[in-house]
């Protein structure tokens, strides 16, 4: 058995969302100084790094980050490569035979090496899921999909109105965004992913682990 942690490292002055803040890590307590124990304040955004986007994020009302069914975030998945540019559509998906009763989809693209540099300057150019692909995983009874950078949403003129996002949440679907999948082979993997368990919370980092047998 083989563990590979897919997550990002929270780090001061990582990549983040454009405008957003980064982690902030500030001493509250050292030993060094005397103190009996080191304690940090940590303060990020809750899109930082590898994170989940729950219902809410893009459905006022809908469920939270806290409400999510631990039944979507552990168990089997399989990792797709796409070496193309531009966005994923549902035809790609339809020809790569995507095994029956699949619930849990991640997808490994070009944008995987941009975490060689993980303070690399944010770019909108990152490979996404159509609307097509969004509605393909609803279709198949999909549970969960993670892609390899900040967003699941194309930036060009489909991304008006978030199709992508509006499809998968409306439907209940977990999205994981900001995965590191540059040393994961394509194919079945046991997924783990755990998000920080907010209260009401539109978002939260997640540390993410796919288990390899």
């Amino acid at each position: 058995m083989k563990i590979h942690d897919v997550s990002l490292t929270l780090t001061p002055g990582m990549t983040t969302w454009s405008g957003e803040p980064g982690p902030e890590i500030t001493p509250l307590r050292r030993i060094a100084k005397g103190d009996a124990a080191n304690v940090s304040a940590i303060r990020f955004g809750d899109h930082t790094g590898t994170h989940v986007d729950p219902p809410v994020h893009f459905i006022e009302g809908a469920g939270t980050v806290d409400e999510l069914p631990l039944e979507a975030l552990v168990g089997p998945c399989v990792v797709l490569e796409f070496t193309a540019g531009g966005t994923i559509g549902g035809e790609w998906l339809d020809a790569q035979r995507v095994p029956a009763g699949t619930e849990r989809i991640l997808f490994k693209t070009r944008n995987s090496e941009l975490w060689r540099d993980v303070a690399h300057p944010f770019t909108r150019d990152f490979v996404a899921l159509s609307a097509s692909a969004a509605r393909w995983c609803v279709e198949h009874d999909v549970r969960l999909v993670g892609i390899d950078y900040l967003s699941i949403e194309p930036q060009g003129p489909e991304k008006e109105g978030y199709p992508t996002h509006r499809t998968l949440l409306g439907r209940g679907v977990v999205i994981v965004e900001g995965l590191d999948l540059r040393g994961i082979r394509p194919g079945p993997y046991e997924l783990v992913c755990a998000p920080i368990k907010i209260a009401g919370g539109d978002g939260a980092p997640a540390r993410v682990f796919l288990v390899e047998r």
